[in-house]
């Protein structure tokens, strides 16, 4: 991989992870086109989530600090209960459908977004607060997300605000919900990688993970700010759109 499109990959990865677009699904539809590398497109790609994770980790370093000193806490276990369904459900998908992990229904899965967005939006409720059932559910979201053109961050904020969690803090316990299962999918793809004998780039690879990391930290910023002033519509529309552009071009 040129180191063009390894910035381009991080560029985008960056502006979409923190948005409900699905970054995933954005790599896949660029690789598809022609764009990426069909070497090892999962490894890359995971490894840009990686560089935007620490985005969220730098934005959330205080709250994650919190967490750590207080590993019982409310908030804490409701992390936890909410990644081990992801866990089964992402494992699941990895080694009994993987075929479904390559973009094949990629159309779909943007649909979907778009569909859940509208949704939360027409839906919502509002004055609850997380509960173990709600961060259940939240995770099992999250499971299923794991398909490309679903986005992550949208399908688990629209299902906590149907569920009347406010949309402010649905975010932030999306962002943090996305740490363990980007931690844990690197490192099961980077054993991968290394059975199967495929080699990195490691040039283009750092800069990509350089672009995506500086992009991701601004949006990130920027979504936590807006939250409460956004609405899905605009972002229901276009992954609409790109369920409709993958249909005609893929």
């Amino acid at each position: 991989m040129d180191y063009l499109k390894a910035s381009v990959l991080g560029l985008v990865q960056g502006l979409t992870e923190f948005l409900p677009v699905s970054s995933s699904g954005h790599l896949i539809l660029l690789d598809k086109v022609g764009f990426g590398e069909s070497e090892m497109p999962l490894f890359f790609s995971l490894m840009l989530h990686v560089a935007t994770l620490l985005a969220v980790v730098i934005v959330y370093r205080k709250k994650l600090w919190q967490l750590i000193k207080n590993p019982l806490s409310k908030e804490s276990l409701f992390l936890i209960i909410a990644t081990i369904p992801t866990i089964i459900i992402a494992v699941i998908f990895r080694f009994a459908f993987s075929e479904l992990l390559t973009g094949k229904w990629l159309a779909l899965g943007f649909m979907i977004t778009a569909l859940t967005l509208t949704s939360a939006e027409l839906f919502k409720r509002t004055g609850k607060e997380l509960t173990h059932k709600s961060s259940l559910i939240t995770g099992i979201v999250q499971g299923i997300a794991v398909l490309p053109g679903i986005s992550r961050s949208g399908a688990t904020i629209s299902a906590q605000m149907l569920m009347g969690i406010d949309k402010e803090e649905a975010a932030h316990f999306s962002f943090l919900l996305s740490i363990p299962i980007i931690i844990g999918g690197a490192i099961v793809e980077s054993f991968g990688l290394r059975s199967a004998g495929i080699q990195v780039d490691i040039g283009p690879l750092l800069v990509g993970m350089a672009i995506a990391f500086a992009s991701g930290f601004v949006v990130v910023r920027f979504f936590v700010a807006l939250i409460k002033k956004l609405t899905f519509y605009p972002f229901a529309v276009y992954t609409f759109g790109l369920a409709i552009l993958c249909l005609i071009i893929l």
